[in-house]
C-alpha cells in the first residue's frame, strides 16, 4: 500500500491482515508496520481514526507497534528541527 489508505475498506483489509499475522506468528514484521504507518501519513483524519479504533478493538496487541513507530518519527522530526536551527 504505497500510495496510502484512501477508503475505509482499505483500512478494514489492513486490519484483517494485521490480525491474521499476529494470530499466526505472535508478532508483526517491522517492514509491514513501517509500510502501514507510511500509508497513514496522507490519510484523512477519518481514515486514521478508523485504523486505530479497529486495531485497538480487533488486535490490541499490535497497537503498541504503531505507537512506537509514531514516537520514533517524532524524535526524528525533533532532531531535524534542532539541526535546522543550527544551520
Amino acid at each position: 500500500m504505497a500510495e496510502g489508505f484512501e477508503t475505509l475498506a482499505d483500512v478494514d483489509r489492513a486490519i484483517v491482515t494485521i490480525k491474521q499475522i499476529v494470530e499466526r506468528t505472535k508478532k508483526l514484521p517491522p517492514v509491514l508496520v513501517a509500510a502501514y504507518s507510511e500509508a497513514l501519513e496522507p490519510a484523512s483524519s477519518e481514515i486514521v481514526r478508523r485504523f486505530f479504533e479497529e486495531l485497538a478493538s480487533q488486535c490490541p496487541n499490535a497497537l503498541a507497534h504503531f505507537i512506537e513507530v509514531d514516537k520514533q518519527k517524532t524524535k526524528t522530526a525533533d532532531k531535524r528541527t534542532k539541526l535546522d536551527t543550527i544551520a
